[in-house]
Formats: C-alpha cells, sequence, structure tokens
C-alpha cells in the first residue's frame, strides 16, 4: 500500500509543525504509524507512534465514557437535574439551576459563555469550580444554542468526583487505562515532560521567530476539559473500545446503549468555514464527539488544543477506520492540516476520488470561523485612540492591592519599575496606563487564546479610594467585577 502520509511533510513546512505522530487502523489492524519532524526541534529528536502528546480536549471523551459507566451503573442518570445529586449546584440563571442535567452539559447546551479564565487554576479545586459556575454569567438562554464550553467539561469531573468520593484521576486510571492497558498515559503535564518520549510543545506567535517552545501547563481543576497525555499506541487502544461500542478484548467496559449516546448526533453545531461537496460545514455534537458525514459516511471525531499540542481522534463506524492525529504546536488551530489528513487518509484508503485537500484548506489559511479561530483576541482593536497625557485620579500605588470576583478568584496588582503588573493566576500581565483610571493589560492567557482587555478601576463614591476594578475577561459578556479585598 502507498504511503498514507507521504504528503505530511510538505504540509507540515507550509503551517509550521515541528512534529507530527499519527496512526491509522483498519478492520483491527494497523495499517500506518508512526511521525514525522522533531518532537524537539532544539535536540533533534523524531516524533514517532510512541511520542507522548497532551491530547487537550480530546480529554472530554475520557470524561463523557467515565460519565457512561456512571451511568451504566445507575450512580448517575442522563437526565436528572444535577441538584438532585449535588443540592447545592446553582448556575447564574435560575431555569439553569433547576433543570441543568448532565445531558445538557456533556451536548454544550448550558448557555453559559466560555469564561477560559477560570482554569487552570492550581489555587483551587474542581468542587470549588462547580460552586463558582453561579456567579458566571451566560451569554445564550439555558438550551438555546451548542457553544462548546470547557469550563462545564471542568465541572463534570467534579461531579464524578463527588459522587464516588474518588478524586477524578484515579476513576479514569482504574477505570480506563489500566482496562485496556494504556500503560504510557497519564494525567499530568509535568509528569509527561518527565518521560523519556515525550513531545516539547511549541507557540507559532508570528512574529516572525518560527516555533518558540513552551514550559508544560498544568490542567488542574480542568482535567475533565483537556487533562489527558498519550500517544498513539494507547489511544489506538482508546479508539477501538468506541469502535467496537464499549467492548475492549472481549470484555464489555460500557454499555452499548451509552456508547451510542456518545456518538449519537444530539446538538447542531457549527464548525468550519469552509464546504464542499463531500464535507458540509456544519454537524452535530454528541457527548464529547462531533458527528460528520464524509463523502456520505459517518465520521465521529473530536479534536483537541491546549499549550503546544493540537490533536485528533475520530474513526469511520461503517468502514472500520481508526485514525489519530498529534502534533507539538497549537496556534493557530490547526484544523485545515487536521482535516487535510483526515480526508485525504480515507480516500486512499476506501478508493475514493482524488482530492487536493491540501491545496483547497491552503485557500483558507487566515480565514477564521468556528473551530478554525486566530489566537489573538484584543479588545482595544478599532477602538479611539485615548485622550493623551490623561493622568490617573491616584498616585499608582494606589492600584495596587488584591481584588475578588467570586467566579474568577483574587487577582493581585503589584507596582514594578514604574508600572502596574496584574498577577493573573501565577502568570504577571503587564499593565499599560491607557487613560484616566484605565489600564490596559496585555495578553491574558486563555486556554489557547491570549486576551488584551481594559482594566477600569473605580472609586468609593464616599471615600474616594479605589475600590476595584471592571474587567471584560470572557468576551462575550459584561465586564467582570473585582472588589478590593483586605490582605
Amino acid at each position: 500500500m502507498e504511503n498514507l502520509f507521504d504528503f505530511l511533510p510538505e504540509e507540515m513546512e507550509y503551517w509550521g509543525i515541528p512534529g507530527f505522530s499519527y496512526g491509522v487502523m483498519k478492520d483491527g489492524e494497523v495499517i500506518a504509524k508512526g511521525g514525522y519532524g522533531y518532537r524537539d526541534v532544539e535536540k533533534k529528536l523524531p516524533a514517532d507512534e510512541k511520542t507522548l502528546y497532551g491530547i487537550a480536549s480530546c480529554s472530554k471523551s475520557f470524561n463523557s465514557c467515565l460519565i457512561a459507566m456512571l451511568v451504566d451503573e445507575g450512580i448517575l442518570d442522563y437526565d436528572k437535574p444535577i441538584r438532585e445529586y449535588i443540592p447545592e449546584f446553582a448556575m447564574y440563571d435560575e431555569f439553569a439551576t433547576r433543570d441543568c442535567t448532565l445531558r445538557d452539559m456533556l451536548t454544550h447546551r448550558t448557555g453559559l459563555a466560555p469564561h477560559e479564565a477560570m482554569w487552570p487554576d492550581p489555587s483551587s479545586t474542581k468542587k470549588d469550580l462547580l460552586m463558582r459556575l453561579r456567579y458566571l454569567k451566560p451569554n445564550a438562554p439555558f438550551r438555546t444554542v451548542t457553544q462548546y464550553n470547557n469550563t462545564i467539561y471542568s465541572a463534570i469531573g467534579a461531579i464524578a468526583e463527588i459522587v464516588t468520593g474518588e478524586s477524578w484521576e484515579d476513576l479514569i486510571r482504574t477505570r480506563i487505562f489500566e482496562p485496556l492497558g494504556m500503560t504510557s498515559s497519564l494525567l499530568s503535564a509535568h509528569e509527561m515532560y518527565e518521560q523519556p518520549n515525550h513531545a516539547q510543545g511549541y507557540w507559532n506567535w508570528e512574529d516572525g521567530k518560527g516555533a518558540v517552545p513552551v514550559g508544560p501547563w498544568e490542567m488542574d481543576v480542568a482535567g475533565g476539559a483537556c487533562g489527558v497525555v498519550s500517544n498513539i499506541e494507547d489511544m489506538f487502544k482508546w479508539l477501538t473500545l468506541h469502535l467496537n461500542d464499549g467492548v475492549y478484548e472481549g470484555k464489555r467496559l460500557v454499555s452499548e446503549k451509552n456508547m451510542r449516546e456518545m456518538h449519537h448526533m444530539q446538538a447542531p453545531m457549527h464548525m468550519f468555514p469552509w464546504k464542499f461537496p463531500e464535507v458540509d460545514t456544519d454537524g452535530s455534537y454528541g457527548m464529547a464527539w462531533f458527528i460528520q458525514h464524509y463523502r456520505g459516511r459517518k465520521f465521529v471525531w473530536h479534536t483537541g488544543e491546549i499549550e503546544g499540542f493540537c490533536t485528533l481522534e475520530g474513526f469511520l463506524p461503517e468502514e472500520n477506520i481508526i485514525i489519530m492525529l498529534a502534533m507539538n504546536v497549537h496556534k493557530p488551530l490547526n484544523m485545515p492540516i487536521l482535516m487535510t489528513s483526515c480526508y485525504t487518509v480515507f480516500d486512499r484508503l476506501l478508493g475514493d476520488p482524488k482530492v487536493d485537500w491540501a491545496s483547497r484548506l491552503h485557500e483558507w489559511n487566515g480565514k477564521y470561523d468556528a473551530f478554525y479561530y486566530h489566537w489573538n483576541v484584543d479588545l482595544f482593536e478599532g477602538k479611539p485612540a485615548p485622550v493623551p497625557n490623561t493622568k490617573t485620579s491616584h498616585p499608582l500605588s494606589a492600584y495596587t492591592g488584591s481584588f475578588h470576583h467570586p467566579g474568577y478568584g483574587t487577582y493581585r496588582v503589584e507596582e514594578k519599575d514604574g508600572e502596574l503588573v496584574l498577577w493573573y493566576k501565577d502568570m504577571p500581565v503587564r499593565m499599560e496606563h491607557w487613560h484616566y483610571d484605565v489600564f490596559k493589560a496585555h495578553r491574558l492567557k486563555e486556554d489557547t487564546t491570549v486576551l488584551t482587555a481594559p482594566v477600569s478601576y473605580y472609586m468609593d463614591p464616599f471615600t474616594g479610594d479605589i475600590a476595584g476594578f471592571t474587567l471584560q475577561i470572557e468576551p462575550t459578556v459584561e465586564p467582570a467585577v473585582f472588589q478590593r479585598v483586605e490582605e
């Protein structure tokens, strides 16, 4: 058989991909596995099928599978309100508080805005995150639209912990990794970087420097959304379980009914900016799986993107084909090379007419929409320039201190070298004076985007002291209010 991935080196050069690992199975047999490029560019270490990557949002399918197991056991139910299991559960919206179910959460239909600044957060627990949902504003009415939400999937992990009394990590290890023999897979970015065959993650910052290495970013409370580390060979085992409707090596781990719940079209979802005769721009979401049709064939898949890594897991159930792709760069979302790889391999395996998918998708370089989006979100872009030389109302030191929001937690502002620095979780963010009592916070890291946003201070109307600030840390809702707290 021809080399299924011989197009990859040229595509990797075009899209700026340092290393790429791949694997394909058909009818239970490995058809292709290996890698191109480097898992570590500086050390010239090659990528292969054993190289570990953060699989990012492909982790959601592990979280969903864990919930399916608990539903099988009668511990949970997809359609009972969360409050029946956790009476103190609440969301910002009263309707959602009362009626929100695991099905709503698993299919991204809670109405909650993304609120990516919620995680990761080493200072809080998964339960803390779950309890903070009540303070986060929705950007759509409950159950009206499907909008992808990492924060909700992180909260699902907390629900599993509460009803079982076990940590999410232990549940994934004992119920999934161990039965499947996924001996290389991990649940920690730092542990991954300690392994001999791990991929070094990179950013492409569009500043002329090419791929820039980044360190491990621990997911903490967001494990259920993006915390799994794995390689091609282990993911073969995982995808075989799904292709076989919950059976692995003769043993049933999940009921056929709940496997089909995961893989069934449950909520419409807009996916791509492009549309071709072979594949539509839109599809559906099951429970941690996208469902589309390619040339009339059902394609069940999910992508993942996190600090330094981008992945795709998928299968064609009727054709008995599994595909797993992983690369060690994540900016911008590299959807075109992932879909080029899937469609080209499917065409070659199934004897369909040849299509130059690479050329087709090159035309969409820099045209962003849906899951193919730009990383740089600057809320100052297109806004009027500030009034020049307008001073602050108070000395710079008055703007320092600790400021609290019940959903996002406590942020600290310090003065350094004549400027303010916002400590956003454990990351320092430069605050440039804009005008009056407004500062420009540069590059707040949120998942795979960075946000530049205004920090607008306000005064106590009685004392005139600086009492807090507003920060539009979630671009789709009103700014969050952070109040000064005693230190």
